[in-house]
């Protein structure tokens, strides 16, 4: 897994209040919200089934900007 990839995905996990300690106490809208961003990366990669837009992680970003 791409390590910059990892740290958007945990620190989307800090936002939302979730870490894998305390996982079955956390508010399932928080839940949703954090695999529903999941889900939807990993589509745009091709790896599960859902809308194959381009997402932050399907390709290299441009380093000119």
């Amino acid at each position: 897994m791409n390590e910059t990839f990892a740290r958007s995905l945990a620190q989307q996990a800090r936002n939302l209040g979730l870490d894998a300690l305390t996982v079955e106490e956390a508010d399932a809208e928080s839940l949703r919200i954090f695999a529903r961003a999941v889900l939807v990366e990993l589509a745009a990669l091709g790896l599960v089934p859902g809308e194959e837009s381009l997402g932050c992680w399907a390709r290299p970003r441009a380093k000119g900007h």
